[in-house]
């Protein structure tokens, strides 16, 4: 009885430690699946949504009750996420820079109320620290993000309804600088690939300044209009992700 007892005494050690052995092996592996690729690109479609709000137009000969009216606009998105320690990640948000068309709002415009009046690019790109609910490697992955946002507007152009009714004119809009913050839903096929859906709204203000020249001697300054806008922007992007 005693053999019989030791014989099963050593088959219970001997299978323990063969359990431990395979843990210890699997445990390398298994905390590499969990830690997951550490960067993921996102590229799709970002819909640009402004809600814009400005004073009239004023200064040197401007004309009273005249406003703008910024539009939306459609673009190629483009985002790239770091995972960080914890439920964390960084993220840069990028993109083509969408063209954007302004709209002459107000009774003074008179005939030309409604008409594009100025196209201009805008660079926005966005950095966010974002806060993930479930984990960054979750398969239902939703999250929030607070950042800043810079936002640049180049290529400024006047359209013929502008430059028809008040000569050459030069169009500046300053730079903005804000607070950004977004909402967000990760769905993951597998460790490489996903898809992902965003809401933000950011901080964007610029001055805005329209300076006319004469059409005859472009040195004489016939008009100066200047107001402050507030974009109020809304964006909505569905992107597909690899991670790496």
């Amino acid at each position: 009885m005693m053999r019989y007892l030791q014989c099963h005494a050593v088959r219970g050690a001997l299978l323990a430690a063969g359990l431990v052995a395979s843990l210890a092996a699997l445990a390398p592996s298994a905390m590499a699946d969990d830690s997951g690729p550490q960067n993921t690109v996102f590229v799709g479609l970002a819909y640009l949504q402004n809600h814009s709000k400005s004073a009239n137009l004023s200064g040197y000969n401007t004309p009273p009750n005249l406003n703008l009216d910024v539009g939306n606009a459609s673009t190629l998105g483009l985002v790239y996420v770091r995972n960080l320690p914890g439920p964390f990640s960084f993220e840069l948000v990028l993109g083509y820079p969408p063209r954007v068309r302004t709209d002459a709002a107000g009774p003074g415009w008179g005939a030309l109320r409604g008409a594009g009046v100025t196209d201009v690019d805008v660079y926005s790109p966005t950095a966010f620290i974002n806060y993930h609910f479930f984990g960054d490697y979750a398969k239902w992955d939703p999250f929030v993000g607070l950042g800043i946002n810079y936002t640049k507007f180049t290529n400024t152009k006047a359209l013929p309804p502008l430059t028809g009714a008040q000569g050459p004119t030069q169009i500046n809009l300053s730079d903005s600088w804000g607070a950004a913050a977004h909402v967000g839903l990760i769905y993951r096929f597998n460790p490489k690939w996903s898809v992902v859906g965003t809401v933000a709204i950011a901080d964007v203000q610029s001055d805005l300044t329209s300076t006319s020249f004469s059409p005859v001697n472009p040195s004489i300054i016939t008009s100066q209009a200047k107001t402050h806008i507030n974009f109020h922007p809304i964006v909505y992007t569905l992107a597909v992700g690899y991670s790496f």
